[in-house]
């Protein structure tokens, strides 16, 4: 008896699990269509009664059984009703929401009904302007496109089927409209077309690994911003809701979504998620992620708002008062208006403009001007009234960069003078007749580099290259072209160069430059030209009047020989080339600069060019047996030491070596310490990425202690307990190179 109870129950239990998987397969749809609102209603009616079938069942097996206290079965019950009545609270829940859209579509039907003439049946109903889903066949996409369309169409009984097979052929584009692309288009064949659709992309797995995978590639994010702090967040709720929906457990996932996606931000947001994360009492969820990220964004735009209306109040200033100059104890003010324009008098000749726009001025030799701007008591810096040359915010002579115009620039030859005198009265009478003549110019240095160059057939050779930021091409000689036998491309190139003169390239070709600096690679499409410049330098340099440090990787090693130019990189890789690094070697001297071919050398160095005259060594001494020749090596100028260079030559000069034979030096800094930042922290994260690279590779965590252990046993280094204040720390990087056999 006991046992055919059971198997009733049993029965009854059964009815309610399939009765629960069919309201979780309704809670996958967006709106119930009318049929599933009727086979809904049937099917609740039907399962109300269950409860009181059980109730009956599982009283009687309680009275049969021999147990004093039968715990298990009274579990049985409980289990039951736990069931049983989130099951009918849900079945209500979407019959409620059923009935009140079928409410609403009946008042729109009637609105829509008594617009239509009597008697006249339509039936094509025109659909609101509603732009149809687009689906190209993205498995991201899928989702969106799918409850989209069966909201708007599949479901919608007011459209036939011949219509729905236009909409669906309408919304689908590349590779989801090839699917439906061969069936005939009739009515007949809709439901197999988006039965067909739907068995290609409702692919469960392929879903899940698409959203996962769009999660993992979220872009990272290089600097705050707001737009692209929100676009995070939209990433995260856009693919984590559909794998929702696909029934992945995702409510178990937020400390992986946070760790993941918190090393997509920038370094300033991850610190602030960091205070802010410790100051939790437990672990975040995503949800307070998203929150903090979403707060992050607004906080940005505000500050983004400000700054445009403190820049718009700016620029109306400015429009307000063209030129404003205003110091603690003079104030200038330059207005470039007609009315103020009419009220200057030039000294010199009355008339209306500025001294150093005045033709008569202009004419003077340098001499007269400098009387003539004195006498006028001017500013000699910019030759107006109202303020000395100490106070002027103008710019300095062009030339030497002293603080004077540049009408009022002396040539060097008095310069010389002064650091040269000329030889002893006794030898005026001496007749020199010579014309090689030592002329004081300037030789401007550019910035080249010596590369490989790798051929699409492997083929490599060395070449020396021209970096040019005002080029908008690449370039490359028509003989590297056949030493390297580099495959050309027909093209027709038109190139304007300086005073708009034109040549033609009517080929180009495909080449790979390699960095002999560090592992740079970059491909390149370079038009090939007979000849790109001429030999550079213009003449030979001598480098011992340059103070290059020791120790620098040199682009091009020979840089001061003028060699022929075989490439020439335009402003598309310049700037990707350049680095941070510049050290300026002193007045009138080149500038060095770190790039990914080594450090460049650029700028004006000192020459002394020779005209081409014959020769003629023709001396005639009337009153002078002898002359010191090295007064004629005296007209050259001496280089001055700056007080930096002068400072160090000095401290040089006295050091000293101690009793094993070192040298004793110190390196007294150029600025005070206090102004570098705190490099403790950017130390800290290096060494911890360091024993990072230690846990994945043993052997350069053996080579690397070995090297520091041998570092400390010669003295080369010591412990230092407390350098969290003291110190400016510089962070450490090892780096493991191979040795490779050729």
């Amino acid at each position: 008896m006991a046992d055919k109870l059971i198997k009733k129950r049993s029965s009854l239990k059964a009815k309610v699990t399939n009765f629960n998987n069919y309201i979780t397969l309704l809670k996958s749809c967006e709106k119930l269509s009318d049929l599933q609102v009727l086979d809904l209603e049937n099917r609740f009616k039907s399962f109300e009664t269950i409860l009181n079938e059980f109730d009956k069942l599982q009283t009687e097996i309680e009275l049969l059984s021999d147990d004093p206290e039968p715990e298990d079965i009274y579990a049985e019950r409980f289990k039951f009703e736990e069931l049983y009545y989130p099951l009918i609270a849900t079945a209500q829940s979407l019959l409620g929401a059923a009935r009140q859209h079928q409410q609403h579509k009946s008042s729109a039907g009637s609105v829509s009904n008594s617009e239509v003439s009597g008697g006249t049946k339509n039936n094509f109903i025109r659909l609101p302007k509603i732009d149809l889903p687009r689906f190209d066949g993205s498995y991201q996409c899928w989702l969106e496109y799918r409850d989209t369309f069966l909201s708007l169409i599949h479901n919608n009984h007011g459209i036939d089927s011949i219509n729905k097979f236009h909409y669906l052929r309408a919304s689908l584009q590349g590779a989801a409209a090839e699917i439906i692309k061969n069936i005939d288009f009739k009515s007949d064949n809709y439901e197999m077309a988006w039965d067909l659709l739907c068995d290609r992309f409702n692919n469960s797995r392929l879903l899940i690994t698409n959203h996962v995978q769009a999660l993992f590639n979220a872009e990272p994010i290089k600097n705050e911003c707001s737009v692209l702090l929100r676009q995070l967040t939209d990433t995260i709720n856009k693919n984590i809701r559909a794998l929702k929906a696909l029934n992945e457990p995702t409510q178990y996932w937020d400390t992986l979504i946070i760790y993941m996606m918190s090393l997509k931000l920038d370094s300033i947001t991850f610190r602030n998620w960091e205070e802010h994360r410790n100051n939790l009492s437990s672990s975040p969820t995503l949800l307070q992620f998203c929150t903090f990220i979403n707060n992050k964004a607004d906080l940005l735009e505000t500050l983004e708002e400000n700054k445009k209306l403190q820049t718009n109040i700016k620029t109306n200033t400015n429009k307000s008062n063209s030129f404003v100059i205003t110091s603690n104890q003079n104030s200038y003010n330059y207005n470039n208006n007609v009315q103020d324009r009419n009220k200057i008098v030039c000294p010199l000749c009355t008339q209306n403009h500025y001294l150093y726009s005045c033709d008569a001025f202009r004419k003077l030799t340098v001499e007269d001007r400098l009387q003539k701007a004195k006498s006028f008591n001017v500013c000699m810096n910019c030759l107006r009234v109202g303020h000395v040359e100490k106070r002027c915010r103008f710019s300095r002579c062009k030339y030497c960069k002293s603080r004077h115009n540049t009408l009022l620039h002396l040539e060097a030859e008095n310069s010389l003078a002064e650091h040269n005198p000329m030889p002893n009265p006794s030898y005026a009478n001496v007749s020199l007749s010579a014309n090689i003549l030592p002329t004081s110019q300037r030789n401007v240095l550019l910035s080249t580099a010596v590369v490989r160059v790798v051929s699409d057939k492997g083929k490599r050779c060395n070449a020396r290259v021209l970096l040019d930021s005002g080029s908008t091409a690449h370039f490359i000689t028509n003989s590297l072209c056949d030493k390297l036998g580099l495959s050309r491309v027909d093209i027709s190139s038109k190139v304007t160069g300086i005073n708009n003169q034109c040549s033609n390239s009517a080929q180009s070709c495909n080449l790979t430059i390699e960095s002999s600096y560090n592992d740079y690679t970059i491909n390149l499409n370079c038009l090939i030209l007979p000849e790109i410049t001429r030999r550079l330098p213009a003449s030979y340099i001598n480098v011992e009047c340059i103070p290059i440090p020791t120790g620098l990787f040199m682009a091009d090693p020979s840089f001061n020989i003028p060699s022929e130019i075989d490439i020439l990189l335009g402003a598309e890789l310049f700037w990707e080339v350049i680095q941070s690094n510049h050290i300026n070697l002193g007045k009138n001297l080149p500038k060095l600069c770190e790039s990914k071919f080594g450090w460049l050398i650029s700028g004006s160095v000192p020459t002394t060019t020779k005209l081409n005259h014959s020769q003629s060594h023709f001396c005639n001494f009337s009153r002078t047996d002898s002359i010191e020749l090295k007064n004629i090596d005296s007209i050259l100028p001496k280089r001055c030491l700056s007080l930096e260079e002068r400072a160090c030559e000095d401290h040089l000069n006295t050091t000293e070596r101690n009793a094993d034979g070192r040298f004793v030096v110190s390196m007294p800094p150029r600025a005070d310490p206090a102004i570098l930042s705190d490099s403790y922290v950017t130390a800290k994260r290096r060494f911890l990425s360091l024993e990072k690279q230690f846990e994945r590779h043993p052997k350069f965590k053996r080579l690397y202690m070995e090297f520091m252990h041998e570092y400390e046993s010669r003295a080369y280094m010591e412990l230092c307990a407390n350098a969290r204040h003291s110190v400016d720390l510089v962070p450490e990087a090892g780096r493991l190179i191979d040795q490779i056999s050729n």
